[in-house]
């Protein structure tokens, strides 16, 4: 990349510096960035996984209530009408989505990771799409 996005990104969960400049360059809107981290993204396992991560643990705190019971899958904390704003292929990815600890504050994501290889290569850019997005709902 030959610039830079400075933005303040609140996304704790998300660790890998690749998965943080793909959201800092959604958030610049810049399309040349967005296109590199989406490549950068759907070509290393890394940058999927932490990205991954954030959006388990981002869900799973706004999804819980005090009736929540850990391990459970994301998809089973999942509200309903949060479920239809998923594509398809994301909400397969979901249900193998753990999240473990006594504060459901650990993420599962190996049978995750490898469905989205399964995946096709449109039907992985549109879980990559529900993830970004479900990470910046509330950003910037």
């Amino acid at each position: 990349m030959a610039h830079r996005h400075p933005s303040k990104l609140n996304a704790e969960h998300v660790a890998h510096p690749g998965a943080r400049r793909l959201l800092k360059a959604e958030l610049a809107n810049c399309a040349e960035c967005r296109a590199q981290g989406d490549a950068d993204a759907l070509g290393d396992s890394a940058v999927l996984d932490s990205l991954l991560h954030g959006f388990v643990l981002k869900r799973a705190e706004q999804w819980r209530n005090r009736h929540s019971r850990y391990p459970v899958t994301l998809y089973d904390l999942a509200p309903p009408d949060e479920l239809r704003f998923l594509d398809i292929a994301t909400r397969e990815v979901v249900r193998l989505c753990v999240v473990e600890g006594r504060a459901g504050d650990r993420v599962e994501t190996a049978g995750a990771l490898a469905e989205l290889a399964n995946l096709t290569d449109e039907e992985r850019a549109r879980v990559l799409g529900d993830l970004v997005d479900g990470i910046l709902e509330d950003e910037g």
